[in-house]
Formats: structure tokens, sequence, C-alpha cells
């Protein structure tokens, strides 16, 4: 037997976009009787999910009431169908995408703000730049987007401004 013949093709496993998952988890919730009990359950797998370790559960529970309120926008006569809870579910995801890039955004502002002000000074601004620069900046560069950043404020750039350049 020729050696080639032998060999397997190697397995590919294929990912689920979120539409699919979004479909089986529809089909899922439509076999319940209730829509509050089907919401209740979706919140709570879901909010499970992102905030596992919320000692408090002050997160948790705001992200319940986000998915909560999601789907009682989405749904209508009592009913989850497919769309629904994929029109629901884009819209958690569009939060979840958005507050994970603001959390990442904060995590690098408040690492670069060694004195704790609220604000990165110039020293500060282009340490962080260093970080995490394209290799084509120069230190004028840096600087030209630190005066543009920091809109002339002598404390430096704020978050607000941080964020907004940023995206």
């Amino acid at each position: 037997m020729d050696s080639k013949q032998n060999k397997q093709k190697p397995h590919k496993t294929k990912t689920m976009s979120n539409k699919e998952i979004y479909r089986i988890l529809a089909f899922e919730f439509q076999q319940q009787d209730s829509l509050g009990i089907k919401i209740d359950l979706i919140a709570e797998m879901v909010s499970s999910l992102f905030y596992p370790n919320d000692q408090n559960g002050e997160a948790k529970q705001n992200f319940k009431n986000l998915i909560t309120q999601s789907f009682k926008s989405h749904c209508y006569k009592d009913e989850i169908n497919e769309e629904s809870f994929c029109n629901a579910m884009n819209s958690v995801e569009k939060y979840i995408n958005e507050e994970t890039t603001d959390r990442f955004l904060q995590k690098i502002f408040k690492r670069h703000d060694s004195d704790k002000d609220g604000f990165l000074n110039q020293q500060e601004f282009i340490f962080l730049m260093k970080n995490y620069k394209d290799s084509h900046l120069t230190e004028a560069d840096m600087l030209a987007i630190y005066n543009r950043m920091s809109q002339g404020d002598p404390k430096g750039v704020s978050y607000d401004n941080f964020k907004k350049y940023s995206l």
C-alpha cells in the first residue's frame, strides 16, 4: 500500500458563529412556557459566564438587568423566536464589546497615569506611546499627538480625550 494513501487528512474543527449559537439557544428557549422564565434563565446564564467571580454581585446584577431589558425590548407576544433572540443577543454583544474596549483603555490609561491625577501629562503620555508605538513614529510625532489629544489643557490628556482619540 502506498504511504500517501495511508495518511489521513487532519480533521478540521469548525467554529460556530455567534449567530449559529444564538439560533440553537433560541430554539431551546422556544420550548419553555413563560417569557419571564426564559428571560430570567438567559440573563442568569449569560451574566454568570461574563461575571463568574463578581464578589458583591453588583456587576453581575447590572449585566442581568441589561440582558433582561434587551430581551423585553426585542420580544413580543410573550414569545422568543430566533429573530428576536438574535436581535437581543446582538445588542448585548454590542454592549459587551464596548465595555471590553472601555475597560482595556482604562487599564492602559491608569497604568500610565503615574501621579494618579486623572490626566496623562507629557512625560506619562510619551512613556505610554513608547510602550505601544508604531515603529515609524518619532518623538516629534508623539508630541504632536499629545498636543492634539490634550487640546491645550495644562493638566494633559484626560481619559475622555484618550478614549475619543484611541477609538
